[in-house]
């Protein structure tokens, strides 16, 4: 691990730039920005993810270099890939990469160069990701996603022992406030935000976490990570919607995993269903966390 502190002179540095002048070529800008959005950053021993954080006098910055989570190779894996015919393709998205056009689309571009994105996942959250081949595909699966006629499950680990086995909570989402240049999400009055839906299931329970599988009925912005935070079980890791966890278990990134996802098929009508695996990390907190 890595540590500086904050002199009087770089008092008002932007995170980034501030690790960039103690590490010099070391390491590129886009490659600490991974890292400090991977949690690998840590200012007063507490996890920051925001890059354009400004520091203070005295600031204690430590910086743990996590290969593994911030360098994703730019490349397909074949084992990756859930399905794909002329029309559609579903990858089951690692941890890391964004949905965007330095991420999931550089990926497929060489090979497919009118690839579109149908929806997204966050950076951190693994899992089933749909992309369309074609105009047909897109405008299909767009529409069903518009009329809630496609099916998805997550898989959640939270902090805390859920004190029901199930529900559902809705309310209205919108923006919050905006944060290092990133909106953060939350509950607003009807006339200023949209009308969001998740039904949760609890699947386990340990001493200090759970296990919760949630099924989204409408598709905001942070939608889960927002509602199981209004729980007062934000998932762990997610350090952005939770602030004080109970459960020590440390996780290096948010652990939510789409895990399956159902559609009807663009041009056959066939009702098709995909399962992604869960990750390695999540199959290891799980592990220590219920004894499973």
């Amino acid at each position: 691990m890595l540590e500086w502190v904050v002199s009087p002179q770089e008092s008002g540095s932007k995170l980034i730039s501030f690790l960039s002048r103690h590490l010099g070529d070391t390491y590129s800008s886009r490659y600490l920005k991974r890292a400090i959005e991977g949690n690998c950053c840590r200012i007063n021993r507490r996890v920051e993810r925001f890059a354009s954080t400004l520091l203070g006098t005295g600031d204690l910055v430590s910086l743990v270099l996590e290969p593994s989570l911030v360098s994703f190779p730019y490349r397909v894996e074949p084992t990756r890939i859930l399905f794909e015919d002329e029309d559609l393709l579903a990858y089951d998205k690692p941890a890391g990469v964004s949905c965007d056009e330095e991420g999931m689309i550089a990926l497929f571009k060489p090979s497919h160069p009118s690839i579109r994105l149908i929806h997204r996942l966050d950076r951190q959250t693994t899992g089933v990701l749909l992309l369309a081949k074609n105009a047909l595909a897109f405008d299909s699966l767009v529409k069903q996603f518009k009329q809630l006629l496609v099916h998805k499950s997550y898989l959640a680990l939270v902090d805390g022992v859920m004190p029901k086995s199930q529900g559902v909570i809705e309310n209205y989402l919108g923006k919050k406030r905006t944060y290092a240049g990133q909106a953060i999400w939350g509950e607003v009055k009807p006339v200023n935000g949209l009308y969001a839906c998740t039904e949760w299931k609890c699947l386990k329970k340990g001493k200090t976490a759970s296990c919760i599988q949630c099924l989204p009925k409408t598709g905001r912005t942070h939608q889960i990570r927002v509602h199981l935070s209004e729980m007062g079980h934000p998932i762990l890791g997610d350090y952005q919607y939770g602030k004080r966890f109970e459960c020590p278990y440390k996780a290096k990134r948010y652990l939510l995993h789409a895990e399956e996802i159902e559609f009807v098929h663009p041009r056959t009508n066939v009702r098709i269903r995909l399962k992604a695996l869960l990750p390695d990390d999540f199959l290891m907190a799980q592990k220590e966390l219920f004894n499973s």
